[in-house]
Protein backbone atom coordinates (compact mmCIF):
# COMPACT_ATOMS: atom_id res chain seq x y z
CA UNK A 1 0.00 0.00 0.00
CA UNK A 2 2.84 2.42 0.83
CA UNK A 3 4.50 1.67 -2.49
CA UNK A 4 1.27 2.50 -4.34
CA UNK A 5 0.88 5.80 -2.46
CA UNK A 6 4.52 6.71 -3.11
CA UNK A 7 4.12 5.97 -6.82
CA UNK A 8 0.96 8.10 -7.02
CA UNK A 9 2.69 10.98 -5.22
CA UNK A 10 5.66 10.85 -7.61
CA UNK A 11 3.36 10.76 -10.62
CA UNK A 12 1.42 13.78 -9.35
CA UNK A 13 4.66 15.65 -8.64
CA UNK A 14 5.98 14.87 -12.11
CA UNK A 15 2.78 16.10 -13.78
CA UNK A 16 2.92 19.31 -11.75
CA UNK A 17 6.28 20.01 -13.37
CA UNK A 18 5.07 19.63 -16.95
CA UNK A 19 2.91 21.50 -19.39
CA UNK A 20 -0.24 19.58 -20.18
CA UNK A 21 -2.90 19.84 -22.85
CA UNK A 22 -6.36 18.53 -21.92
CA UNK A 23 -9.09 17.84 -24.47
CA UNK A 24 -12.22 18.27 -22.39
CA UNK A 25 -14.52 17.97 -25.39
CA UNK A 26 -16.82 14.96 -25.49
CA UNK A 27 -17.37 14.82 -29.23
CA UNK A 28 -14.31 16.19 -31.07
CA UNK A 29 -10.63 15.36 -31.37
CA UNK A 30 -8.00 18.07 -30.93
CA UNK A 31 -4.63 18.33 -32.66
CA UNK A 32 -1.74 20.07 -30.95
CA UNK A 33 1.61 20.78 -32.56
CA UNK A 34 4.56 22.72 -31.19
CA UNK A 35 6.08 25.37 -33.45
CA UNK A 36 9.26 24.47 -35.32
CA UNK A 37 12.04 23.64 -32.89
CA UNK A 38 15.01 26.05 -32.83
CA UNK A 39 17.33 23.02 -32.99
CA UNK A 40 16.65 21.28 -36.33
CA UNK A 41 17.92 17.98 -34.90
CA UNK A 42 15.07 17.99 -32.35
CA UNK A 43 12.36 19.13 -34.74
CA UNK A 44 10.99 15.61 -35.35
CA UNK A 45 10.67 15.02 -31.58
CA UNK A 46 8.75 18.20 -30.76
CA UNK A 47 5.30 18.04 -29.14
CA UNK A 48 2.67 16.65 -31.54
CA UNK A 49 -0.54 15.01 -30.42
CA UNK A 50 -3.96 13.97 -31.62
CA UNK A 51 -6.08 13.97 -28.48
CA UNK A 52 -9.30 12.01 -28.51
CA UNK A 53 -12.20 13.31 -26.38
CA UNK A 54 -11.18 13.30 -22.73
CA UNK A 55 -7.48 12.64 -23.40
CA UNK A 56 -4.50 14.62 -22.11
CA UNK A 57 -0.83 14.75 -22.99
CA UNK A 58 2.01 16.34 -21.03
CA UNK A 59 5.62 17.39 -21.59
CA UNK A 60 7.96 17.49 -18.58
CA UNK A 61 9.39 21.01 -18.44
CA UNK A 62 12.99 19.77 -18.50
CA UNK A 63 12.49 17.78 -21.75
CA UNK A 64 14.22 19.93 -24.36
CA UNK A 65 12.41 18.33 -27.32
CA UNK A 66 9.07 19.86 -26.34
CA UNK A 67 10.27 22.72 -24.11
CA UNK A 68 13.39 24.11 -25.84
CA UNK A 69 14.49 26.34 -22.93
CA UNK A 70 13.96 23.62 -20.32
CA UNK A 71 12.50 25.84 -17.59
CA UNK A 72 9.10 25.72 -15.90
CA UNK A 73 8.48 29.37 -16.85
CA UNK A 74 9.67 29.04 -20.49
CA UNK A 75 7.08 29.94 -23.11
CA UNK A 76 6.19 27.34 -25.75
CA UNK A 77 4.01 28.14 -28.79
CA UNK A 78 1.51 25.48 -29.85
CA UNK A 79 -0.95 25.23 -32.73
CA UNK A 80 -4.26 23.99 -31.31
CA UNK A 81 -6.86 22.97 -33.87
CA UNK A 82 -10.14 21.10 -33.79
CA UNK A 83 -10.34 19.16 -37.06
CA UNK A 84 -13.59 18.12 -38.70
CA UNK A 85 -16.48 19.88 -40.38
CA UNK A 86 -16.20 22.67 -39.66
CA UNK A 87 -12.63 22.90 -38.41
CA UNK A 88 -11.62 25.42 -35.72
CA UNK A 89 -8.26 27.06 -34.99
CA UNK A 90 -7.45 28.46 -31.56
CA UNK A 91 -5.03 31.31 -30.98
CA UNK A 92 -3.74 34.00 -28.68
CA UNK A 93 -3.95 36.85 -29.23
CA UNK A 94 -7.25 36.48 -31.03
CA UNK A 95 -6.57 36.63 -34.75
CA UNK A 96 -3.15 34.97 -34.46
CA UNK A 97 -4.57 31.47 -34.81
CA UNK A 98 -3.25 28.88 -34.52
CA UNK A 99 -0.94 30.12 -31.77
CA UNK A 100 -1.47 29.24 -28.13
CA UNK A 101 1.28 30.04 -25.63
CA UNK A 102 1.88 27.92 -22.53
CA UNK A 103 4.62 28.02 -19.91
CA UNK A 104 6.87 25.02 -19.28
CA UNK A 105 4.64 23.70 -16.50
CA UNK A 106 1.34 25.39 -17.40
CA UNK A 107 -1.92 23.91 -18.66
CA UNK A 108 -4.14 24.22 -21.72
CA UNK A 109 -7.76 23.06 -21.57
CA UNK A 110 -9.94 22.88 -24.68
CA UNK A 111 -13.63 23.05 -23.72
CA UNK A 112 -17.09 23.85 -25.03
CA UNK A 113 -18.01 27.50 -24.75
CA UNK A 114 -20.62 27.74 -21.95
CA UNK A 115 -21.89 31.08 -23.30
CA UNK A 116 -24.24 31.51 -26.23
CA UNK A 117 -21.79 32.47 -28.92
CA UNK A 118 -20.88 32.00 -32.57
CA UNK A 119 -17.74 30.29 -31.23
CA UNK A 120 -18.67 26.86 -29.81
CA UNK A 121 -15.18 26.04 -28.44
CA UNK A 122 -12.64 27.87 -26.33
CA UNK A 123 -9.25 27.42 -24.72
CA UNK A 124 -8.24 28.18 -21.15
CA UNK A 125 -4.53 28.66 -20.41
CA UNK A 126 -2.86 28.77 -17.00
CA UNK A 127 0.78 29.56 -16.32
CA UNK A 128 3.26 27.53 -14.29
CA UNK A 129 2.22 29.52 -11.21
CA UNK A 130 -1.52 28.88 -11.88
CA UNK A 131 -2.38 32.36 -13.16
CA UNK A 132 -5.25 32.38 -15.65
CA UNK A 133 -4.04 33.95 -18.93
CA UNK A 134 -7.27 33.79 -20.90
CA UNK A 135 -9.57 35.66 -18.53
CA UNK A 136 -13.07 34.67 -17.46
CA UNK A 137 -14.34 34.28 -21.03
CA UNK A 138 -11.48 32.12 -22.25
CA UNK A 139 -9.88 32.28 -25.69
CA UNK A 140 -12.32 31.49 -28.51
CA UNK A 141 -11.59 29.08 -31.35
CA UNK A 142 -12.90 30.65 -34.57
CA UNK A 143 -13.88 28.54 -37.54
CA UNK A 144 -10.90 27.93 -39.83
CA UNK A 145 -11.12 28.82 -43.49
CA UNK A 146 -10.15 26.39 -46.23
CA UNK A 147 -6.68 28.01 -46.44
CA UNK A 148 -5.88 26.99 -42.87
CA UNK A 149 -6.15 30.53 -41.53
CA UNK A 150 -8.85 31.40 -39.05
CA UNK A 151 -11.71 33.70 -39.94
CA UNK A 152 -12.60 36.54 -37.64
Amino acid sequence: MRLLLATLALTAAAEARAYCVHNQLTDREVTVEQERHPDPLRNERRFKALLKPGESRCCPFHRLDCNPRGRNNSVVNLAVTIPGEPAYACGFPEGAEPNVKVTGSGTIRITRNPRRSAFPYLVRVRTHDRQELTGPRGLVCPEASSKGKARK
